[in-house]
């Protein structure tokens, strides 16, 4: 069933690749020249708090096709510890920070803009720059390669999104509290509706479908100590851990937007993971630097 999953994914992108392509765009051509973008996220929840500050910039050399490459940089921070007493289990609140830059990426975009179905494709590579003792990086190179479907209609627009990789990827609104090593396939299907001009709400759901053993390397508990989270999930416990299906996950998010301009984005959201059994709010702070350079220069 996993085979036949991951075989379909890939039929799909590339039956509506060849369709998308062959169909002439009726979306304005974009810009060509230097892209760049400020991400500041942050997901919390009552296991952990972890926040990520991506810097990302790169080329488009016309509507179609760009190039792009970035650093992450991690803060988790786990806020519970339980302590033996006298045999008594006692919680005390202490202040436990993991910081560290993580795996350094360079990508490809492909995107095919159509009246139809847009259709847009990344594929990502990195390298692993990041500590595997803080959970930043599993010491193995990482690939993911994503696609994505959707259409405007008036103001609502329905996207799929479907990604095959060797990494459980952070999405928008969650920054996962750990870094994984293993083949999965990595889906979600949803909307935004455009309420009124500038403010949007979406929602979406979400599915992790791993293939054989997967490898888990957690950032709220450091290598060589015992877990501090409230949970009973294998990053609450250990800094390493390895089985079959470990990032299996599905969830739903849902989101409010504040687009102020081109050139900023806010979103505030909650995600439940069903899997994990937690509920989180996350929020996104999204500057695009690439239209503020060609705004000051034109």
């Amino acid at each position: 069933m996993n085979r036949l999953l991951m075989k379909s994914v890939c039929l799909l992108a590339l039956l509506v690749t060849v369709t998308a392509f062959a169909q002439n765009p009726s979306t304005p051509e974009l810009q060509k020249g230097f892209t760049g973008f400020e991400e500041f996220q942050g997901t919390v929840n009552s296991d952990s708090k972890i926040f990520k500050l991506d810097s990302n910039a790169g080329y488009d050399f016309n509507k179609h096709f760009g190039i792009f490459a970035g650093m992450p940089l991690y803060f988790a921070n786990t806020q519970t510890t339980t302590t033996q007493v006298n045999g008594t289990a006692t919680t005390t609140t202490t202040n436990v920070t993991n910081n560290g830059l993580g795996n350094a990426y360079f990508g490809f975009a492909m995107r095919a803009p159509n009246k139809t179905l847009d259709y847009s494709s990344t594929v990502t590579l990195a390298a692993p720059t990041g500590s595997t003792s803080k959970g930043f990086s599993s010491g193995r190179a990482n690939a993911d390669w994503t696609n994505r479907f959707e259409h405007s209609f008036d103001r609502l627009t329905p996207f799929f999104e479907g990604g095959l990789a060797n990494a459980v990827p952070d999405s928008g609104l969650s920054t996962r509290p750990f870094t994984s090593l293993g083949l999965l396939t990595h889906l979600e299907e949803g909307g935004e509706f455009e309420l009124v001009k500038h403010f949007s709400v979406g929602g979406s759901g979400y599915e992790i479908v791993p293939f054989g053993n997967q490898k888990v390397f957690s950032k709220i508990v450091g290598k060589g100590q015992s877990g501090k989270g409230k949970g009973k999930n294998s990053f609450d416990l250990a800094a390493v851990t390895s089985g079959s299906g470990l990032t299996r996950e599905n969830g739903f998010n849902s989101w409010v937007a504040f687009d102020p301009s081109p050139l900023w984005r806010v979103q505030l959201g909650f995600s439940r993971s069903s899997t994990y059994d937690l509920n989180s709010f996350g929020f996104n702070l999204r500057m695009n630097l690439g239209k503020l350079g060609r705004h000051r220069a034109s």
